[in-house]
């Protein structure tokens, strides 16, 4: 029989009701293989020497920059605004490091450790494109001051 036959009834169509996906549950966290693990492992400490000394070049040109302002009542700013500078980037740098080194070392926790060290660089390179375009503004002032 063909359906459109008369006296056959077929079933009013109803859109299937859709639901929203369900995580699967247990499901294992990737794991970086030995080989991956010695490049971000090397990253990791690398970039956390060369966070820890970027904090402590910028704690000591802070420490200059009192002992300077209460000796000889100056106060030199770019070097200030330098080490203030110096000092986030230094801990950001540094955690992010720890964050990869975590990835290498630890298991079951890769992708968290990764998504710390990201959200560290992140604020790293925030605050880079916040200085450099606001260096630009100025750099667009200070080329309309001369052309007038």
């Amino acid at each position: 029989m063909a359906p459109n036959e008369p006296g056959i009834a077929l079933p009013p169509l109803r859109p299937a009701p859709i639901s929203p996906p369900v995580p699967p549950t247990g499901s294992a966290q990737y794991e970086f293989s030995p080989d991956e693990n010695v490049i971000i492992s090397n990253l990791g400490s690398r970039l956390s020497i060369v966070g820890l000394f970027m904090l402590g070049i910028g704690l000591f040109c802070f420490l200059s920059v009192i002992a300077r302002w209460i000796r000889f009542q100056e106060l030199e700013v770019v070097l200030l605004f330098f080490t203030l500078l110096l000092i986030p980037v230094g801990i950001w740098t540094h955690r992010a490091g720890r964050e990869f080194r975590n990835v290498a070392v630890t298991e079951g926790n890769d992708i968290p450790h990764l998504m710390g060290a990201l959200a560290n660089l992140l604020k790293l390179c925030t605050l880079v494109y916040l200085i450099l375009f606001i260096g630009l503004v100025f750099a667009i002032i200070q080329l309309g001051a001369y052309s007038l």
